[in-house]
């Protein structure tokens, strides 16, 4: 209902909708176990013939591939699997399906001083996952003083657009966090200057053919 400010008078009530608008990024939390399998796993693959630097964009001195793929990505998958369902509900009437391939997986130990500049990935998702984040970083971002996400903070960036538009996304991840997003979806990671390591994974992730060319739901869904 609409009023003056002396709410005297009031005109009839106005029904309206709205529209989603942008990439699809999707949030939850993995279990404790398994953040604690893939810091086990890292550990494992944390010498020079893992060394995956060459692949990435990242201006970090320690990133390497995974080699235990199968069963991480036998646990990720009902992640991606939640994804599809609450794309689907996102998009209001699109018609993703659940037939992925993990195509590449990579630990990154993020130190002081280091960054990840803005880039995105190749295939049709990519996915992060925080499996530990320092108390003392998370201090030190609390303590920033800025209008942006801060040191150890990640970013997303959609389009141009205006400050009235929702084009950015920032997050101060916690341990645990995994995020899921279209890998054209442009992000970063901001520098810090504490001590400490920032582990996260990501990967990367190929739909099957009729997902990626029917996932776009009806013409007109509203008929």
């Amino acid at each position: 209902m609409i009023k003056s400010k002396d709410s005297s008078i009031s005109t009839s009530e106005i029904s309206y909708n709205y529209f989603h608008w942008g990439p699809f990024l999707f949030t939850t939390q993995v279990k404790p176990e398994e953040c604690a399998m893939i810091l086990e796993e890292g550990k494992k693959c944390r010498r020079k013939s893992h060394d995956y630097r060459h692949q990435l964009a990242g201006h970090l001195s320690e990133e390497y591939s995974l080699t235990n793929a199968t069963e991480i990505g036998e646990w990720l998958k009902k992640y991606f699997e939640a994804y599809v369902i609450g794309y689907n509900k996102w998009r209001g009437g699109g018609s993703m399906e659940p037939r992925f391939k993990l195509t590449s997986l990579w630990i990154n130990y993020m130190k002081a001083n280091e960054f990840n500049p803005p880039h995105d990935h190749a295939c049709d998702l990519s996915f992060v996952l925080y499996a530990h984040i320092p108390a003392k970083l998370i201090k030190e971002n609390e303590d920033f003083k800025g209008t942006l996400r801060g040191p150890g903070g990640v970013t997303w960036m959609y389009g141009e657009g205006g400050r009235q538009y929702i084009s950015i996304v920032h997050r101060m991840p916690k341990t645990r966090d995994l995020y899921i997003f279209p890998t054209s979806l442009k992000h970063w990671v901001f520098p810090f200057r504490s001590n400490v390591e920032r582990v996260s994974v990501s990967g990367n992730i190929l739909l099957g053919q009729d997902s990626r060319t029917n996932f776009y739901g009806e013409k007109n869904p509203s008929k």
